[in-house]
């Protein structure tokens, strides 16, 4: 065996003997770290899962999505033209190969029939090689022939194995069976293998055989997503600029529709990360701030340890062992500490993931796909190793270069005092910089928060429930069919028991769902619709603003007349009254749709909705009556109770038409919840960071006090003995544990000011150096400081004098 492991052996061994001698120590180091390294690993697993991971398709670093934006139209991100896309495919050469799809579960989805009952389901109609290019193929059955990728060919769709089981058993005879989707017959032709969602939660992949004539060569609608992967050498920079140039000779060729419609190219991964980089990289910094608060603290309890066993080290000293032996000896036993601490934090971080995944409510994409695979191990393995110098490496070096001070002055506090105390007072202050950096960090977001919930929606979600239906366009392929059975069904929902008002709608508020259309005002010059405003469109039924209870601020709603007749009537938003009508009285103005050419009459003025989330203003909104739609969101307002809503609309929806289903029943309350469930995220986990820093740092200035304090037991008493009052050794004290505090405070201040900047996105209605939030977070750390101080010098005070002066 080498001398070397021999030793490390005997300087382990040494190191658990130690620590079994002093088990109340080494209970506090093990759980104080177990804090630290627990939220790392915890949080680095989640950043490691969403930001890190390679997405699970082949050269995904390539991997880019392509979509268009207007900025004349106000027009942020959407899809494509099909007649482009075909287009780009044939004429861009930064591409090795692109594939387009529509997410049609995004607006209603379709409806699969021929199973025993009719079910609404998830479904996406992708183009040539979009399997391939994803490099997954069906495990079972097959892909698309090039006869099921022409329009109006014959119609073909591929599962996913979760619908495989749940929907077809698992039954291998269902390839090459005809099934209905929206009441046309479709053939069952592969299932692709476990795991396997693009777009997200997708269960059902049509070919374009799926879409008409008049979709191919529509060029107003936007539906398709681009997937590119660059060719090598080819850079992003380079396919937007070709992209640009194909889109310039479009609206040059088609200036009635492609005029000022720009591509936009983002990297695949970024587009599933969305707006939550940011907040998990915050939320990591936070845990990093955990772990070297959580460090200081033990490594301020080693130095007080190291005190007690100054003499012990300045004898081995002098009977032979080197310095490097010393240093070598505290370094394995804080090893030791930090290895059971990992062993018990990794035990621990699967139920805090747990407890992480259930808390983000799904608004993180691939936050649930975390593992502890060999990136996270090795990450773990080098947090252990920095905690272990960070946690040892000091009180290592001062007792060993304090070795010989302890026997030749007979000292009984053995370090240097002053260089000791200086040494312990820098962890403080650390320690207290850090944890109100973290409490400024979680108070803005506190405040943001609670500015976001106090927001007015524009209607009142309480006691109001949402579901979906939807109508097999074969089934329902007039308008007035549609029309009728909507009619009809809400009759019946208004004449339930404790139902007061039930409308429908094509797009519920924070459904996220846009519908954006563009629109000339008569009597004004009126421009080609790549020109003319855009905004965005809702159709609703009658009784819908009583529904949902969004003021009509001038005029009046639409009456059931209107909606069944299909009247050109419209009710517009007060952003649009202002926006287009300033100063002025919208009602009897006209408005020309690009989608119907009837001039409509604005007969109302109705209060602005935050349709796309609390924290984004009211965006102008035309309203017209809804007749033509085969998904139907709609609203019942009743008791608190709804329980017995449900299954009463189901009951009325089943006698009328069993193959229509009802589905995706919620309240609104729970979709508001659900569009802020990524601030709330962030606030909790940040919260509660911030409280287990605070508690930390508490106990820090504690323990540091606490230990200069029975150091000078005999100080103390000699001034009491000679006639000093209590309150002036209360202060004496005091004074001395909080100039570390106070410092630390003012270090932390001027971090935060700069540090809290970074955030400024994530906040809402709130400044990123908010003055209440930073001295209110300021204030508390204070006392909380004093409280620390306060209770040994509290109990120092109870000391009898006497036997204070004999206290050795």
């Amino acid at each position: 065996m080498p001398s070397w492991l021999g030793d490390t052996l005997k300087d382990m061994r040494l190191a658990l003997r130690a620590l079994r001698k002093n088990p109340g120590f080494a209970t506090v180091a093990v759980l104080t770290l177990t804090l630290g390294i627990g939220a790392n690993s915890a949080i680095f697993s989640v950043v490691h899962s969403v930001l890190l991971r390679p997405l699970p398709y082949p050269e995904p670093d390539r991997l880019v999505l392509i979509n268009e934006y207007n900025s004349d139209k106000n027009v942020v991100q959407t899809g494509v033209p099909y007649p482009d896309y075909l287009v780009w495919a044939h004429q861009s050469d930064a591409f090795r190969e692109t594939s387009a799809y529509w997410n049609v579960s995004a607006s209603d989805g379709i409806v699969l029939g021929g199973t025993g009952s009719p079910e609404r389901i998830r479904a996406t109609i992708v183009t040539h090689g979009f399997f391939s290019m994803l490099g997954h193929q069906p495990v079972l059955g097959r892909g698309f022939t090039p006869e099921e990728e022409q329009a109006d060919g014959r119609h073909a769709f591929v599962v996913s194995d979760g619908l495989w089981r749940q929907t077809f058993g698992a039954n291998p005879e269902a390839i090459g069976r005809r099934f209905e989707l929206d009441g046309e017959s479709f053939t069952l032709v592969g299932v692709l293998p476990p795991g396997f969602q693009f777009p997200q939660r997708c269960e059902v992949w049509l070919s374009t055989s799926a879409l008409t004539k008049r979709q191919v060569n529509d060029r107003v609608s936007h539906p398709f997503w681009v997937l590119g992967r660059l060719r090598a050498g080819a850079t992003i920079q380079q396919a937007r600029a070709e992209l640009e140039s194909i889109e310039s000779r479009l609206a040059q060729a088609y200036p009635d529709t492609n005029a000022n419609w720009h591509a936009r190219i983002t990297p695949l991964l970024d587009d599933y990360v969305g707006n939550a980089r940011l907040s998990l990289l915050v939320l990591y910094g936070a845990v990093v701030f955990i772990l070297l608060i959580a460090c200081a603290n033990v490594a301020n309890l080693w130095l007080a340890r190291g005190v007690a066993r100054e003499r012990e080290f300045a004898i081995r000293a002098t009977l032979g062992a080197g310095r490097l032996r010393l240093v070598r000896q505290t370094l394995a036993e804080s090893l030791v500490v930090v290895v059971i601490s990992t062993v018990v934090a990794l035990l621990l971080a699967e139920w805090g993931l747990d407890l992480i995944v259930s808390l983000s409510a799904g608004s993180i994409a691939r936050i649930d796909e975390f593992h502890f695979n060999a990136p996270i191990l090795a990450f773990t393995a080098v947090i252990t190793l920095a905690t272990t110098l960070l946690v040892g490496a000091a009180p290592a070096l001062q007792g060993s270069l304090n070795r010989q001070s302890s026997l030749r002055d007979g000292d009984r506090s053995g370090l240097n005092r002053a260089r000791s105390q200086r040494l312990r007072s820098t962890l403080v202050i650390s320690e207290v910089a850090l944890t109100l950096m973290l409490l400024c960090g979680a108070g803005l977001m506190l405040k943001s928060f609670v500015a976001v919930s106090r927001v007015n929606p524009g209607f009142a979600a309480e006691n109001l429930l949402t579901m979906h239906i939807a109508l097999p366009d074969l089934q329902y392929p007039r308008i007035d069919q549609r029309t009728a059975l909507l009619t009809r069904l809400l009759g019946e929902i208004r004449s339930l028991p404790g139902v007061s008002a039930a409308a429908a709608t094509n797009s519920l508020p924070m459904s996220g769902i846009t519908n954006w259309g563009s629109f000339n005002i008569a009597g004004r010059p009126a421009g080609d619709w790549s020109h003319s405003p855009s905004v965005e469109f809702r159709n609703v039924s009658s009784d819908y603003f009583r529904t949902m209870r969004i003021p009509v601020l001038r005029g009046r709603e639409f009456s059931e007349a209107e909606v069944v007749s299909g009247a050109p009537v419209a009710v517009v938003n007060q952003a649009m009254a202002s926006r287009f009508w300033p100063g002025a009285d919208p009602l009897g103005q006209r408005l020309v749709t690009n989608f119907q050419g009837t001039p409509r009459e604005i007969i109302g003025v109705v209060g602005n909705v935050r349709d796309f989330g609390l924290d984004s203003e009211g965006q102008p909104e035309i309203f017209v009556p809804c007749r033509w739609w085969n998904s139907v969101s709609i609203v019942v307002r009743g008791a608190s109770d709804s329980g017995s809503v449900v299954p009463a609309v189901r009951a009325r929806l089943t006698a009328m038409d069993k193959n229509v289903p009802l589905y995706q029943v919620a309240s609104m309350e729970e979709l508001l919840g659900r569009s802020s469930a990524s601030r709330r995220f962030s606030l909790v986990l940040l919260s509660l960071f911030a409280a287990l820093a605070l508690m930390l740092a508490a106990v820090g200035v504690y323990g540091m006090l606490s230990f200069s304090v029975s150091r000078r037991t005999q100080e103390f008493g000699v001034r009491m003995a000679l006639g000093a009052e209590p309150r002036d050794m209360l202060w004496l004290i005091l004074k001395q544990g909080m100039r570390p505090v106070l410092l630390g405070v003012i270090l932390g201040f001027v971090a935060s000011v700069a540090i809290t900047r970074l955030i400024s996105s994530l906040l809402y209605g709130v400044s990123p150096t908010d003055p209440l939030t930073f001295s209110g977070v300021t204030m508390l750390l204070v006392v909380v400081g004093i409280a620390a101080c306060y209770i040994p010098a509290r109990r120092i005070l109870r000391v009898d004098p006497l036997r204070a002066l004999r206290h050795d």
